[in-house]
C-alpha cells in the first residue's frame, strides 16, 4: 500500500526498506499496531545489495528462526530460490548452514507482498529528521517539511546513514549504487549528542554470463532441493534451477590488485570506517595475507532470467581498470564483460552503547534501532534484529512488556547479548562459535524452539499454533516409538547416541513411511544425540561464571595461544583484561576462545 507524502499518524514509523526495516514493519503489524515504512525509493524495498544468498552457517539457522518468530525471510527466501546447498556437511549436524541462492527480483518481490499483505503502508520520500525531543519523539520529519506522527520510530537505515560510495578515486554520497544516502537524518542523530561510528562493507564486480567460459570453472551443484526455509512450505520458488561455478584466484589476480592499490581509497585515507574482519575486500586479502595467492571466488546467479553473475569473493574497491584485470585473470575469463564494478560503501552506525538489550536507544523513550546501524553485516542478522525491534516498539505503544531474548534460547538472542553486551570494533558477523549452546541452537528445532516464544511475544502468524501442535504430537509420537523399537536387543532411541548410526538406519528401525516424517525424525535424532553434550556445555557456563574473577595476569601473551582465534587473540592482547570476567565482555572474544583460556590457565602457559 503506497501512500503520497503528506501528514499522518501511524504507531509505528521504520525508516528504511531492507531486510530489517520489513521484519520491523511486518512484526509491528502483527502486535496489531498501524505501521509505515519511509523508502527512498518504494521500489527498492527489499532489494539485496550484495550477494544474491540468504542463509549459511549460523545465518541459515538464524533465518528459520525469524521464520518461527513469525518473520517473512524464510518465505521469500523459499520464494526466490533458484539453487540449495547445505554448508558444512563435514562437520557435525548442529552445524550445519542451510543456504539458498536467491532471484533478487523475486526475492524482493515476495518481501513487497508480504507487506501489503499485512497491511504496511509505504511512504516514498526522505527521512529528514526525527521530531521533537529524543526522550520522547513525535514522529520523523521528511524533506519537503511533512511530519509522519508515530508513537515509536524504529531506525533501519542499513548503509544509507551518512553512506559515501568508494571505488579508486571516485567518491560519491550514496547508501548504494544508484540510491542517494540519508545525510539530513545523519545530521539530526549527531546534533541530539549520539554516539555514532564509520564502518565499511563492501561489494563485488557483476559480469556477463555469455562472456564466461564455465566450462573452465569447477561447477556447484544444488543438494537438496526441496528443503524450506519455512515451516510454512507455501513456496516452490521460480521452479528454474541454476548452478553456481567456483575457481580460485592467480598470480595474475593479485599481480592486477597490487598495481591498483595506488588508487585505492583505503590506501589513500579515504575511508576511515572500519570493515568486516570475515568479508575482506580482495585488497584486504592480497594486503593480509602476502604469500598467499589461492582465494576463492564463487560465480552466483542474480536470478533466473538474469544475464549476469555475482563474484563472490572478489568484493573490491580499487578503479575500474584494476577490477577489470583482476576478472579477466580468473579461468574461463579471458573475455569477460563487467557489468557493474564492485565498490566500499562507509556508513554511519550506532555505537553499542546507545543500545538496550530490547534495542531501545537508552536516552530515549520510543526510538529504537534494526540492521547494520546496530554495528551488523548481513540480510540474515539485519531481519532477526529488525523483527526484535518492531516487536518491542509495538509493544512500548501498546502497553506491553518489552522482551529482550536469551543467549541460550536462540541466535538472535546471541547476537543481540553481543551487540548490546560487549560491544563491536567492527560489522558484526554471526557464527555457531559465538553461541555456548550451539548444539542446541539448530536448523532442525528452530520451531520447536521458538513457537512457544513468538505466540508469549504476540508474533506468531495465523495458523502457527495449530502448526506447533501438530508438531509437537509428532515428535512425541516419533520419541515413543523409538523408545518401544529394538534392534537385536537395544532400544532406537539408545541407537541415536551410538556414533556411526545414521538417521536411514534409525528410520528404517521404525519402519517409517510417512511422508514428511524424515526431518522431523532426524531432528528428534539430533536432540537425543547431542543431549548429554548439552548438559555438558550447561555445566561449563555455570563454572566459567564462578571463574569470573580469576585472574589472567599469568598469560603475559595471547599471541602464542593456538586454543584462541586469531580475532581473540589481538582483542586481548590490545584490551589486556584482568580477570576471565572481564575477558568475556571483550568484543570479539568468543565462548569458545574462554574455554581456550581455562586451556591455558590450567596448563600453566605464560607465553
Amino acid at each position: 500500500m503506497h501512500r503520497e507524502i503528506g501528514a499522518a499518524g501511524y504507531d509505528v514509523v521504520v525508516v528504511g526498506g531492507g531486510h530489517a526495516g520489513i521484519e520491523a514493519a511486518l512484526a509491528a503489524r502483527r502486535m496489531g499496531c498501524s505501521v509505515a515504512i519511509v523508502a527512498l525509493r518504494v521500489s527498492g524495498i527489499g532489494a539485496m545489495s550484495c550477494n544474491p544468498a540468504i542463509g549459511g552457517v549460523a545465518k541459515g539457522t538464524l533465518v528459520r528462526e525469524i521464520d518461527s518468530l513469525g518473520g517473512a525471510m524464510g518465505e521469500s527466501a523459499d520464494a526466490s530460490s533458484i539453487q540449495f546447498r547445505m554448508l558444512n556437511r563435514s562437520r557435525g549436524p548442529a552445524v550445519w548452514g542451510p543456504r539458498a541462492q536467491s532471484d533478487p527480483s523475486l526475492y524482493a518481490r515476495a518481501s513487497a507482498e508480504a507487506l501489503a499483505r499485512a497491511g504496511v503502508e509505504l511512504v516514498e520520500g526522505e527521512a529528514a529528521s526525527l521530531e521533537g525531543p529524543s526522550e520522547l519523539l513525535r514522529g520523523v520529519v521528511l524533506a519537503g517539511g511533512a511530519t509522519l506522527k508515530a508513537g515509536a520510530v524504529v531506525l533501519a537505515t542499513g548503509t544509507f546513514l551518512h553512506g559515501r560510495l568508494h571505488r579508486g578515486l571516485e567518491s560519491w554520497r550514496g547508501g548504494r549504487a544508484g540510491d542517494a544516502s540519508s545525510d539530513m537524518l545523519w545530521d539530526d542523530i549527531v546534533a541530539r549528542g549520539f554516539h555514532v561510528e564509520l564502518f565499511k562493507t563492501g561489494t563485488s564486480p557483476r559480469i556477463h554470463a555469455g562472456s564466461v567460459d564455465t566450462s573452465a570453472l569447477e561447477i556447484q551443484r544444488e543438494e537438496g532441493g526441496d528443503y524450506r526455509f519455512s515451516v510454512r512450505r507455501r513456496h516452490d520458488g521460480p521452479g528454474t534451477r541454476m548452478p553456481c561455478f567456483s575457481t580460485v584466484t592467480g598470480p595474475g589476480t593479485r599481480k592486477a590488485a597490487l598495481e591498483g592499490m595506488r588508487e585505492s581509497p583505503l590506501l589513500a585515507g579515504r575511508i576511515s570506517g572500519r570493515g568486516p574482519r570475515y568479508c575482506p575486500s580482495f585488497e584486504d586479502k592480497v594486503t593480509r595475507f602476502p604469500d598467499r595467492e589461492a582465494h576463492p571466488v564463487i560465480f552466483e546467479p542474480m536470478g533466473a532470467g538474469s544475464r549476469c553473475l555475482y563474484l563472490n569473493g572478489l568484493s573490491t574497491s580499487l578503479p575500474r581498470a584494476a577490477q577489470e584485470a583482476m576478472v579477466r585473470s580468473l579461468p574461463g575469463c579471458a573475455g569477460a564483460v563487467v557489468a557493474s564494478w564492485g565498490y566500499a560503501v562507509e556508513y554511519g552506525i550506532l555505537s553499542g552503547e546507545e543500545l538496550e538489550g530490547t534495542l531501545r536507544c537508552r536516552r530515549t523513550g520510543n526510538l529504537f534501532a534494526a540492521g547494520q546501524v546496530c554495528g551488523t553485516s548481513g540480510y540474515e542478522e539485519a531481519g532477526a534484529l529488525g523483527l526484535l525491534a518492531g516487536r518491542n516498539a509495538a509493544a512500548l505503544v501498546k502497553g506491553r512488556p518489552a522482551v529482550i531474548p536469551q543467549r541460550g534460547e536462540s541466535y538472535l538472542g546471541v547476537m543481540v547479548g553481543d551487540l548490546t553486551g560487549r560491544g563491536v570494533r567492527e560489522p558484526y558477523r554471526l557464527f555457531s562459535s559465538r553461541a555456548e549452546n550451539r548444539l542446541h541452537l539448530r536448523a532442525d528445532n528452530a520451531f520447536a524452539r521458538l513457537s512457544g516464544t513468538a505466540a508469549a511475544w504476540g508474533v506468531a502468524r495465523d495458523g502457527d499454533a495449530e502448526l506447533a501442535e501438530t508438531a509437537e504430537r509428532r515428535r512425541k509420537r516419533l520419541l515413543g516409538a523409538l523408545r518401544e523399537a529394538r534392534v537385536q536387543g537395544t532400544r532406537a532411541i539408545d541407537l541415536c547416541r551410538r556414533p556411526g548410526t545414521t538417521i536411514g538406519e534409525i528410520a528404517g528401525c521404525l519402519g517409517l513411511t510417512e511422508d514428511g516424517e524424515g526431518e522431523l525424525l532426524f531432528s528428534v535424532v539430533c536432540d537425543e544425540r547431542y543431549r548429554g553434550y548439552e548438559e555438558r556445555a550447561a555445566r561449563r557456563v555455570s563454572e566459567r561464571n564462578a571463574l569470573d574473577g580469576v585472574s589472567l595476569s599469568g598469560l603475559v601473551s595471547y599471541e602464542g595461544l593456538a586454543e584462541l582465534s586469531w580475532e581473540a587473540r589481538e582483542a586481548l592482547e590490545r584490551e589486556k583484561p584482568a580477570t576471565l570476567g572481564q575477558a568475556t565482555k571483550v568484543p570479539g572474544v568468543r565462548p569458545s576462545d574462554i574455554d581456550g583460556l581455562l586451556v591455558a590457565l590450567a596448563r600453566g602457559c605464560s607465553t
